[in-house]
């Protein structure tokens, strides 16, 4: 029976996923001097690393470390995860229905994808924004409006803008042809894609929403990590 050893628990996601990895046969250590591997969680405090047991962890590299985000599965669950989120808040934290809501989804990778999913049963009016000519191919032939990254120069009337590209694209010019009532979502990873100062000084409503699968389905989210981990192991990819 392989052993665990967590040194943190402040990550709600560790939770569950130290349940789910004991209904997998794993066993919770109690010391790092008897664990086979450490479990954290996503960004986690480096004053809890050890490179004396492998280490499987999120967001983060370093001697025998391994990121368990970077794996298609992992991604793939989070993507939806994430989206399932990103509709709860627009629909909890807002004082408006997104029934019929005009929405613009910046990229089209597995969030934008699975946010577009998602949002069909509320809302026909959704464009999807992307740079790649193939992603808005695929953005049209699921029914969406698309539009180039230069189009977002243009003058809009979104209601919702949802951001998933990690670079900047919502700068000056592009947040001024944003119309005054627009509620803009950054998913993006850090340093994320909207100026959250021009943002500011234009009176534009930004809202940062990273690491949403935590806050709205920990459980859920803590599951994803401990398969992932599992399979990991169990497919040889990590030797504990």
């Amino acid at each position: 029976m392989k052993t665990f050893y967590v040194s943190d628990l402040s990550d709600k996601r560790v939770l569950y996923a130290v349940e789910r990895l004991t209904q997998l046969g794993y066993k919770q250590a109690d010391t790092l001097s008897t664990a086979d591997f450490v479990l954290l969680g996503v960004n986690p405090d480096k004053a809890h690393l050890s490179d004396s047991v492998p280490i499987f962890a999120g967001n983060i590299s370093g001697n025998n470390i391994f990121d368990y985000t970077k794996e298609e599965a992992f991604a793939t669950k989070n993507a939806y995860l994430t989206a399932e989120a990103t509709v709860a808040k627009m629909i909890t934290d807002f004082d408006t229905s997104i029934i019929g809501t005009r929405v613009l989804i910046c990229g089209y990778g597995r969030i934008a994808k699975a946010l577009h999913y998602y949002l069909l049963p509320f809302t026909r009016n959704i464009t999807i924004c992307a740079r790649d000519e193939v992603q808005r191919c695929n953005a049209a032939m699921h029914g969406a409006n698309t539009i180039n990254i230069s189009d977002l120069l243009l003058p809009s009337e979104y209601d919702f803008i949802i951001n998933t590209i990690p670079h900047p694209i919502f700068n000056k010019n592009e947040l001024s042809a944003v119309n005054d009532n627009c509620i803009i979502l950054d998913l993006a990873s850090f340093p994320g894609g909207v100026d959250k100062h021009i943002a500011k000084v234009q009176g534009r409503t930004l809202i940062e929403a990273r690491g949403l699968p935590a806050l709205y389905s920990p459980k859920s989210a803590g599951y994803v990590v401990a398969d992932t981990i599992h399979s990991m192991i169990s497919e040889g990819r990590v030797r504990v």
